[in-house]
């Protein structure tokens, strides 16, 4: 035992004095087009839903400004840390209103609203605002006289993405022949998604022995909470506010750099996310079917039961970088 933990240090000591001649750090700005698909939904009941909302935001177009730092503390130790801000050019939304079977059905003219009854709504995105940042603590371990590193990381992280919609939405109406109405009057609808909790990561870094080019790849497993809010002018069965502890989510990232004079490198990085969430609570949920007669409405639906949200985020980003070693 005594011989491997001798043989470990000797190999530590050895990747620090040999990495104490290279790059103590990288300062990069990076711009580049990200875009976004975001969704949230509800059903009542959890099990086979007989109600269901989504809204759905769609190749969300996004000029992203970002600023990275990396530095090597100690020796081997390794921190990286990044922020960014978006503004969001373009857009779709698309809501959708659905009701499903509904096993009892009082009169017989009711059977064709019962089989299933929906409306869909679009409208397009074109304000507001993206932003996030994170955080991230290794331990390098080098390879190949110091060309190769791989770093075991853990680092928390807050992503934000702040919508507005202006749209005319699809309403439930009052009429006998109208189960869903269309809102002449314009609203708007803003919805907030924030994804944040801690991170556990790999990093990779190559730069082959007297070149002048780099290649660096980074893989992160994200958990923790997802907070939503929306206000909108239309149905509000669901809530506006959503909270879930139970997030997951994958970062990929995959870059090239050149170094052109002066310690200046100029690269190009692409950059993959997916995130998800979702929580199931218990809700009272009534509701009638019908005209407003004299005798009433011809149906109703109540009940007690578990509501599920589900809440969904996909990315991709191209950048340019431009980094300054230290």
């Amino acid at each position: 035992m005594r011989k491997w933990i001798t043989l470990l240090m000797t190999l530590l000591v050895g990747t620090s004095v040999s990495y104490a001649n290279a790059s103590m750090g990288q300062v990069t700005l990076e711009a580049g087009y990200r875009q976004d698909q975001l969704q949230w939904k509800h059903g009542v009941p959890s099990r086979d839903p007989v109600f269901e909302t989504s809204s759905k935001f769609k190749n969300i177009d996004i000029f992203e400004l970002g600023l990275r730092a990396d530095a090597t503390l100690g020796c081997n130790f390794y921190v990286r840390a990044q922020g960014y801000w978006g503004w969001i050019l373009d857009g779709d939304y698309q809501s959708n209103l659905k009701f499903h079977p509904i096993p009892a059905i009082s009169t017989f003219d009711d059977i064709s609203f019962a089989l299933e009854a929906g409306r869909e709504n679009r409208a397009s995105i074109s304000d507001n605002y993206v932003w996030g940042g994170e955080f991230g603590l290794g331990y390098s371990i080098y390879f190949c006289d110091c060309s190769m590193m791989i770093a075991p990381v853990i680092g928390y992280s807050f992503d934000e993405q702040s919508i507005s919609v202006n749209d005319n939405g699809a309403r439930f109406g009052n009429g006998s022949n109208c189960f869903f109405s269309e809102n002449n009057n314009c609203c708007q609808s803003d919805t907030v998604f924030r994804w944040y909790g801690p991170w556990v990561g790999l990093d990779f870094y190559y730069r082959p022995v007297c070149e002048c080019w780099s290649l660096w790849a980074e893989v992160e497993y994200h958990w923790g909470a997802f907070n939503g809010r929306r206000h909108h002018g239309g149905l509000e069965i669901e809530k506006s506010k959503q909270h879930s502890d139970n997030m997951q989510g994958w970062v990929f990232a995959i870059g090239a750099e050149y170094d052109f004079c002066n310690c200046w490198t100029l690269g190009l990085e692409l950059e993959f996310e997916d995130f998800s969430a979702n929580r199931h609570h218990r809700t009272d949920f009534n509701f009638a079917i019908g005209d407003f007669g004299d005798e009433g409405y011809i149906s109703s639906l109540s009940s007690n039961d578990r509501s599920r949200h589900s809440f969904d985020w996909n990315s991709y980003a191209v950048k340019l970088t431009v980094g300054r070693n230290f």
